[in-house]
């Protein structure tokens, strides 16, 4: 799978120079420590290895990308279903998505959760819980400004059975889970405030008939101006954008992009200064490149590509996507594949050119990261629980295992904290 042409050694060499460069570069600065934040799922689609979910955390050495854990969540968490992670700002709280059906077994939908980050060690300690305003929430994100998070709600691949009466004969109706956007504020010290706004995604259906019946919205995203997010809903083949104003509570409707029958739009991952996102479609096996204008929240399709060979043909499912920081490629994982793509993106258009497919070094790379500084790439495999640490070379865009390994119940988020 890897068509990488010089030895580990050699390609470890290279990156570590270019690693003690920028400390050297960054001597007068103070020393921050990095920590790494996973989220464990307890149920779902391709469950995987290992016991209970919650968040686990780690330091990582910035030399080698070698994690060493800290804590994990207690039992009070083993059952938290968390689907996704967004960290402030500054580094000192945690916001996570409990995805479940009913997380207060009042059948009110999922919740999302914050957490304080300890300046001290990067532990965690649970400080509030706000409803998500729908049913599975998969996504979360925040702002620049650490002022606001938004969550999208997948809702439920099955209905609810009701039985009505139309004029005087008993029917069977279906009624399916909304899919959603919802907008919460973060109050002065760092913790979510109640919801303030929620789009409700349009009901509608596609190809599939089991993950595409109805609204799935997967993910929402800033774009770097923080004047527009964009949605994908997976369930409709849709694409939504909102417009949010400097500061706002509340979303303004944008536009509504139909994509290709039965894609699966699923995660996004903004340019840092093109006017590109990068989409990754979970039905088709491929990503797709969207231009797009933040004043006016229009979006229009570039191009899509493959993220597999041509010649693999058993099931795989594109999962996650992140523009590397210096904005030269974009990745996406692919599970069934086990592997992970890297495109170079064109600096003045936005095009892509495959670089590499790399194996994820485990099963079902559900989700990864980059830390900070873009120097490693972190991926959580599901199935096979573990987060395999890659060195990335910034030139390039390929990667290779440094060797370093985590084990994880379910990893399916990774996310960072510098303190």
């Amino acid at each position: 799978m890897k068509t990488n042409d010089v030895s580990r050694r050699e390609f470890l060499a290279a990156v570590g120079a270019g690693v003690m460069a920028g400390h050297a570069a960054l001597q007068a600065q103070p020393p921050t420590r990095l920590f790494a934040y996973v989220a464990s799922w307890t149920s779902g689609p391709g469950i995987g290895v290992g016991n209970g979910g919650g968040i686990s955390v780690f330091s990582v050495d910035t030399a080698t990308g070698a994690m060493t854990p800290v804590m994990r969540t207690g039992q009070e968490f083993d059952k938290m279903n968390t689907g996704y992670l967004a960290v402030h700002p500054n580094g000192r709280y945690l916001y996570a998505t409990n995805e479940v059906e009913s997380y207060d077994n009042e059948y009110g939908g999922g919740a999302v959760l914050t957490f304080m980050i300890s300046p001290s060690d990067g532990s965690i300690a649970h400080v509030g819980t706000q409803p998500s305003m729908g049913v599975w929430p998969a996504y979360i994100s925040i702002d620049k400004a650490g002022s606001r998070v938004t969550v999208a709600n997948h809702g439920n691949y099955d209905p609810s059975v009701r039985i009505v009466k139309k004029n005087g004969v008993p029917e069977i109706e279906k009624v399916w889970d909304d899919g959603t956007v919802a907008l919460l504020p973060i109050k002065a010290d760092g913790i979510l405030d109640k919801p303030s706004d929620v789009a409700v995604l349009e009901r509608t259906t596609s190809v599939d008939k089991v993950t595409q019946r109805s609204a799935h919205a997967h993910s929402v995203n800033w774009d770097p101006s923080q004047r527009m997010l964009v949605a994908c809903d997976k369930g409709c083949d849709r694409v939504y954008t909102y417009r949010v104003a400097n500061g706002s509570t509340m979303l303004a409707e944008g536009k509504m992009l139909k994509t290709e029958p039965g894609i699966a739009p699923r995660h996004s991952s903004f340019h840092p200064t093109l006017p590109c996102v990068y989409v990754v479609n979970e039905r088709q096996s491929s990503l797709s490149c969207y231009r797009y204008e933040a004043s006016t929240a229009d979006i229009n399709l570039l191009e899509t590509v493959p993220t597999i060979p041509a010649d693999f043909k058993m099931n795989n499912s594109p999962a996650d996507v992140y523009v590397h920081p210096n904005g030269k490629f974009v990745y996406s994982s692919i599970r069934g594949h086990n592997s992970i793509a890297i495109f170079r993106i064109d600096q003045a258009s936005g095009r892509m050119t495959l670089v590499d497919i790399v194996s994820s070094g485990g099963a079902t790379p559900r989700g990864f990261q980059f830390e900070p500084g873009g120097r490693f790439l972190f991926a959580g495999n599901q199935g096979t629980g573990n987060v395999v640490t890659f060195a990335v070379d910034a030139e390039t865009g390929k990667m290779m295992p440094t060797g370093a390994k985590a084990e994880v119940p379910r990893p399916v988020c990774i996310q960072f904290a510098s303190i």
